[in-house]
C-alpha cells in the first residue's frame, strides 16, 4: 500500500438533473464473499449485512461499479456457512449467491465541471493540466440538493478523499440547489494541499459521486499530513453497494494530468 502524499485542492462540480429514460437489462450473477463479523454486530445483522455484501459483489462482477443496478430475486437458496478461527476466536461468514440482477440506466444527467489550476496568490484557471505545486479547485452549481463526495485516486489505484472533509466521518458532503460554489477549497490542517508528482507525468482521476438522497462515505483511514485514505477495492465495494441500492446516485470520474 503506497500511502503518497499526495496535494491538491477541491474543485466541485456541476451536476444538472435532466429527465430520467429507464431502462433495464436481466442477467444472472453470482459470487462468494467471506464477511468478518465485527464484535459489535449481532448474528443476525451480521447476515444481512454478509447477504448485502454478496449481492453487490455479484454485481458487481457482472456490471461493474459504476453502472446502476438491482438484485431482482435469487435462482437458488444462498449457500451459507459460519465458520471460528481456532486461534483469535473471530466468526466469519462465507456466502455464496446466485440470481438475477437488472441494471437500471437513467439518462446522463448533464454535468458542469470547472476544475481549476491554481497558485498561491490566488490566480485561478480552467485547465485540466496542472504542475506539481499547482492548487486543485472546483467549481460548482446543482440545480437541485442533494449530496456530495469527492475523491482523488493516483496511480497506483490509491484513493483519497477530498470531500467531505476531514472533520466528516459519517456522512456525505451536503450542497444546496442553484447555489453557486465558487473555488471551494478543502483545508487540510493550516493551509491547502498542493499537487504532487512522482514522476516526470502522471494521470489521477477525480471522482465526483452525487445523489439527491443522503449516503454514507466508506471507512477510511488518517494519514501523518491529515489526508483520509482507502484502497481502491473497499471504494470499489462500497460504491457498487451504493448504487444498487440508490438508482439516483450518480458517478462523474474526470482525469487530470500532473507535470513535474
Amino acid at each position: 500500500m503506497n500511502h503518497r502524499y499526495l496535494s491538491f485542492m477541491v474543485c466541485i462540480i456541476s451536476l444538472v438533473y435532466a429527465p430520467c429514460f429507464m431502462q433495464s437489462q436481466t442477467k444472472k450473477v453470482s459470487a462468494e464473499i467471506v464477511y468478518d463479523i465485527p464484535e459489535t454486530e449481532s448474528r443476525a445483522d451480521a447476515l444481512d449485512n454478509a447477504l448485502e455484501e454478496a449481492h453487490a459483489e455479484a454485481i458487481r462482477r457482472t456490471f461493474g461499479s459504476e453502472t446502476g443496478a438491482k438484485w431482482v430475486n435469487d435462482t437458488k437458496s444462498p449457500y451459507i456457512r459460519y465458520y471460528i478461527d481456532s486461534i483469535t476466536g473471530e466468526t466469519s461468514i462465507f456466502v455464496e449467491v446466485c440470481g438475477k440482477a437488472k441494471r437500471v440506466t437513467k439518462k446522463e444527467i448533464s454535468l458542469r465541471i470547472d476544475t481549476k489550476r491554481c497558485l498561491e496568490s490566488g490566480h485561478c484557471n480552467k485547465t485540466t493540466s496542472f504542475r506539481e505545486g499547482d492548487i486543485l479547485n472546483i467549481d460548482f452549481f446543482s440545480p437541485a440538493a442533494g449530496y456530495l463526495a469527492v475523491y482523488l485516486q493516483d496511480e497506483d489505484n490509491n484513493m483519497f478523499r477530498l470531500l467531505p472533509s476531514v472533520l466528516n466521518n459519517k456522512g456525505s458532503h451536503e450542497v444546496k440547489a442553484n447555489m453557486n460554489y465558487r473555488n471551494m477549497l478543502i483545508p487540510i490542517g493550516n493551509g491547502y494541499i498542493e499537487l504532487i508528482a512522482f514522476k516526470p507525468v502522471e494521470y489521477n482521476q477525480l471522482h465526483f459521486i452525487f445523489s439527491p438522497n443522503p449516503f454514507t462515505i466508506p471507512e477510511d483511514e488518517e494519514m501523518d499530513n491529515e489526508l483520509r485514505y482507502l484502497e481502491y477495492s473497499v471504494y470499489e465495494s462500497w460504491l457498487a453497494r451504493n448504487r444498487s441500492r440508490d438508482n439516483e446516485m450518480q458517478v462523474k470520474t474526470i482525469e487530470i494530468e500532473i507535470r513535474k
